[in-house]
């Protein structure tokens, strides 16, 4: 019996060895400088990542695979090693790349979700725009505009993904010809994105100044002065709204008043880019 014993004691100190080791290859990226492990080739790493599934990894080591199949782009094997992941916000997460990856935009943005990472989200199609991937941004952000209507809880969220879309929808824009018919629906496309943003949120200045810059660009200046007034008045201290009333008045033909409302705006913040640029549109207006 005691024998017996002393044979499962020593298997178990022999898997949890194994366990060890295996981790230890697995992590070899992560190893402090000296380590035996930084030495381990690269080629047994992976023969480790495509061990048949067995026992359950320790919870570190499978989200470590995970993210190591989906850095080198073997869908297939972060596919397998997120399957064997106990639920989780990580999990949710890696299964929200994969998903992106594979180009399933919606199924990406109800993992996101489902791990709680509204952050990560913005980072990522902040990602795709920095890498000049711009429809696939849209698309992104499209998808997640859908996942969070569908949740009455989260119109704050909705509102800053309306606001995200807006900026999206004028970088498509100013890539196009001026004036063409292709930008012209670009830029009421962010419009509309903008327009719903103040809806959910109308307290919020940066949503009422961006649908008023919007509604100055394709024309509309009555409205833009309205929304200008809007922001304005939730920020009286704010240079921008008085520098877009400037614009209205500049475009309506009214260059003394445009010239009054670029001093008052150039009094509280001279370096804002909206006062300099009216500056520099009175400074070539007749």
């Amino acid at each position: 019996m005691r024998l017996l014993a002393g044979i499962a004691i020593a298997l178990l100190l022999l898997a949890l060895g194994s366990v060890q080791v295996l981790s230890s290859i697995a992590l070899r990226a992560s190893a402090q400088r000296g380590s035996w492990v930084q030495f381990v080739p690269a080629a047994v790493g992976a023969w480790v990542d495509r061990l048949p599934p067995g026992p359950p990894l320790p919870p570190a080591l499978g989200l470590v695979l995970a993210r190591n199949a989906l850095a080198a782009g073997d869908l297939v094997l972060a596919q397998r090693d997120i399957d064997r992941l106990a639920p989780s916000r990580d999990r949710s997460a890696l299964a929200g790349r994969l998903a992106e990856a594979r180009g399933d935009s919606a199924t990406a943005v109800s993992d996101y979700l489902a791990a709680s990472d509204l952050s990560g989200l913005e980072r990522r199609i902040r990602e795709l725009v920095d890498a000049g991937k711009i429809p696939a941004a849209l698309e992104l952000q499209r998808a997640a505009i859908a996942k969070l209507s569908g949740d009455r809880t989260q119109s704050d969220a909705l509102a800053r993904a309306y606001f995200a879309l807006g900026r999206l929808e004028e970088t498509a824009a100013y890539a196009l010809a001026v004036g063409s018919p292709e930008r012209h629906a670009r830029e009421l496309d962010s419009l509309d994105a903008y327009r719903n943003a103040v809806g959910l949120a109308p307290l919020d200045e940066s949503n009422a100044l961006a649908y008023a810059n919007q509604l100055l660009n394709v024309g509309e200046l009555e409205a833009a002065q309205r929304s200008f007034v809007r922001a304005r008045d939730l920020d009286p201290a704010s240079a921008e709204p008085l520098a877009g009333l400037g614009e209205v008045a500049l475009r309506q033909g009214n260059v003394p008043r445009a010239r009054v409302l670029l001093n008052r705006a150039g009094s509280i913040d001279p370096k804002s880019n909206a006062v300099r640029r009216l500056a520099r549109e009175l400074g070539s207006a007749r």
